[in-house]
């Protein structure tokens, strides 16, 4: 490995060492948090960031980048000193060239658009060079290989040209490569071209201002020839490291005098001496960390972007959680205005019970209390009356108010959820992350939807308020009258009131008088009125504690369901907030630290 090579060389310090290794720690640590993620990380992202991990290893990489017609190929050939790449007026490089040292001239197709080329320039024993196809190019898919392949360069040498300089796709392509992290130096080739100085100085000005405001910093930048030093090195065949008057005695002065015009002895003083051993391990240290940042702080603005659609999803669980509550306590109050209904009905019975035991048990009435049928018969129909159906109809009338609230209730929490519906595609996520994410949400929203439009749609009053009758009448006749059985409600009513009759009627008077003479009779009626009332009560509390059952019981099969239903939803917020919050954790932390081991390198 080419950081073990380093280090044996003694060109890493103690201090690189050690920043390397605290680096490499990092990295695995924003891995694991990436994996948190799952497939919602995109795949262009793992492979950077795979590839810039990888690269920390390799050797130090330097890419060529600008549009076609900028002279790259020609700026490469000057540098190594040979006709390496074609060069041309047209599109002449249709692929990525990686130039790397060989004893000899050779390539290799390593896949497709992807061509490794060998030359035995000294230059290369310590760097690749990377030339890419124009970041204009006619093929797509030429552009997209030039963008894929910045991440992994340590160092961007950006070609533009002085005819043509900072063109609107070079910009654009720029702002792509700053997102990275790269450090730029700026190339402006063809500068021969501009005869007069004061055009010289003019686009120079041009392309360090925009530079500047693109990279925020003034930029690195060099004016040079590439023709003019291919001609000068032409001539006499310097390779680099060997141009003004470096090759000994016999130097064609015509020959130096382009070399200085061609302003390659920079570059090379910049690449041999600025960009020293130190220098390029120091920028190499820095590819995978401002790679890693990129990615942190991307996926660091995605979960909170999901943290922030899960806040709205957690207030619209809220929301009908509140509804739930609101919906029980305005069912509860409503109640009791119906409950007062009833007991009118009661009441009014209870009057006319108390009128009828003052007037016919009386001596003056003794024949016609011997007359148990008839006085029966009278009794439920001046006292008992309409009553039964009355109170039937009002407790019809409860029964399909419950229902229709209900109904009401599903019909809110079905539109709710369709409105939640209806703006989740406009709440997008950064870039393509998020995909599963929003896949999972609105599939449990459909759920939801779903299941409450199903309830609304398949909402069968007349059966809802049969099963509810059903439910009370059984429970009433449990509670009031033992083995009832199936009769109903109003039939119950009649049981329960009339026999109140029963013990001032036939026999029972009859005995009653034989024994203890006309004085009983008053007790008698006494007796009846009590028994009245006590049963009155009765039927009032019977009532009135089964229906108010019955509200409390519809109430919380309400709630069940609703609750059943959005239970996934509700489940998957949960969860989702608590691994979100857990991975943006994580993020932070190593964004932090790797801000400070970045820091760290950055310091010479």
């Amino acid at each position: 490995m080419i950081g073990k090579l380093l280090a044996r060389r003694g060109i890493l310090s103690q201090r690189q060492q050690e920043i390397r290794v605290r680096e490499q720690e990092l990295l695995q640590r924003l891995a694991t948090a990436l994996e948190r993620f799952g497939s919602d990380v995109a795949a262009d992202d793992l492979k950077r960031f795979q590839e810039a991990r990888e690269q920390l290893e390799g050797l130090f990489l330097l890419v060529i980048a600008g549009e076609f017609n900028s002279g790259k190929s020609s700026f490469i050939n000057a540098l190594l000193g040979a006709r390496v790449l074609p060069e041309g007026v047209t599109p002449t490089t249709d692929r990525i060239n990686i130039l790397r040292h060989g004893p000899e001239v050779s390539e290799h197709l390593l896949e497709a658009y992807l061509l490794e080329r060998t030359h035995p320039a000294d230059v290369l024993r310590e760097i690749n060079i990377v030339d890419t196809p124009g970041t204009n190019a006619i093929i797509r898919r030429h552009e997209e290989l030039t963008r894929d392949f910045v991440p992994r360069s340590d160092l961007v040498l950006f070609v533009t040209s002085a005819d043509r300089p900072f063109t609107e796709s070079e910009r654009a392509f720029l702002e792509q490569i700053r997102e990275w992290g790269k450090k730029i130096v700026f190339i402006v080739n063809k500068i021969d071209i501009l005869t007069r100085p004061e055009e010289r100085d003019e686009v120079l000005r041009y392309v360090r201002e925009n530079a500047a405001s693109l990279v925020g910093e003034t930029p690195q930048l060099f004016a040079v020839s590439a023709r003019q030093a291919l001609e000068a090195r032409g001539v006499d065949g310097r390779t680099l490291g060997q141009a003004d008057g470096r090759t000994g005695g016999g130097a064609d002065q015509s020959s130096d005098e382009l070399w200085k015009q061609s302003g390659f002895g920079a570059v090379e003083d910049y690449l041999l001496n600025t960009l020293d051993q130190q220098e390029r391990v120091r920028l190499k240290l820095l590819n995978p960390l401002n790679v890693g940042l990129r990615l942190a702080s991307k996926y660091k603005d995605a979960t909170f972007e999901r943290l922030k659609l899960l806040t709205q999803d957690v207030e619209a669980i809220q929301n009908i959680d509140q509804q739930l509550a609101l919906f029980h306590q305005e069912m509860l109050r409503d109640f009791e205005p119906r409950l007062s209904r009833l007991d009118v009905l009661l009441g009014d019975m209870e009057r006319r019970g108390m009128r009828f035991f003052e007037e016919t048990i009386r001596i003056g009435r003794i024949k016609s209390l011997m007359d148990s049928e008839g006085v029966k018969r009278t009794f439920e129909r001046e006292v008992i009356g309409e009553t039964p159906r009355e109170i039937e109809d009002e407790v019809g009338r409860v029964i399909d108010w419950i229902v229709e609230r209900n109904l009401k209730l599903w019909q809110d929490i079905s539109g709710y959820i369709e409105r939640r519906q209806l703006t989740r595609h406009r709440e997008g996520m950064i870039g393509d992350v998020g995909s599963s994410f929003n896949y999972n949400r609105q599939a449990l929203l459909d759920s939801v939807g779903r299941v409450s439009r199903e309830v609304v749609g398949g909402y069968n009053r007349e059966v809802e308020s049969r099963a509810i009758a059903n439910e009370i009448q059984g429970t009433f006749a449990t509670t009031a009258l033992a083995q009832a059985g199936a009769i109903g409600l109003g039939t119950l009513v009649v049981t329960l009131v009339s026999s109140a009759a029963a013990d001032v009627t036939g026999i029972l008077l009859a005995t009653a008088l034989a024994v203890g003479g006309f004085y009983v009779i008053p007790r008698k009626r006494r007796q009846a009125k009590l028994d009245f009332e006590r049963r009155i009560g009765q039927l009032r509390t019977h009532l009135k504690d089964v229906l108010t059952r019955q509200v409390h019981l519809e109430l919380g099969q309400s709630t069940a369901r609703i609750n059943e239903a959005i239970a996934p939803y509700r489940r998957f917020v949960q969860t989702q907030q608590q691994q979100l919050n857990e991975a943006r954790g994580e993020l932070v932390a190593v964004e932090d630290a790797m801000l400070r081991l970045r820091a760290d390198v950055e310091k010479r």
